[in-house]
């Protein structure tokens, strides 16, 4: 009978961190971190620009590099650029503008997360 009682509570924990998993991206994460970690000094989520491309409106739509290709604005990109941010530099702007931030793969899913709200 307890090993009965056991299994069923081991099975029980189990199943509830299976569905738990992990914490969703959520732009309000990201916000915090756009302020905590520098990145809303360079970025505005208006029509101003600073010295990094605004992000309102940026997501899903197509950029100039300075290289005079164009890139769609997409999950794949934004990860690109947060992880290599000298990899494509958008037309205008300066190479080495961005400083590399270590980020965890949620810290930048809820970044994205954020990125995508801004341009609803």
């Amino acid at each position: 009978m307890r090993r009965a009682f056991l299994l069923v509570l081991v099975l029980g924990v189990l199943i509830l961190v299976a569905a738990c998993g992990s914490p969703r991206p959520s732009p309000e994460a990201g916000q915090n971190l756009a302020v905590v970690k520098g990145c809303s000094a360079c970025h505005s989520v208006d029509d101003t620009t600073k010295i990094a491309p605004p992000w309102r409106g940026l997501y899903g739509t197509q950029i100039e590099l300075n290289d005079g290709s164009l890139v769609t604005v997409d999950d794949a990109y934004l990860i690109e650029s947060i992880k290599e941010p000298n990899a494509k530099i958008v037309k205008g702007f300066t190479k080495g503008a961005m400083p590399a931030i270590s980020l965890s793969e949620e810290e930048i899913n809820s970044l994205i997360a954020y990125i995508k709200s801004v341009g609803q």
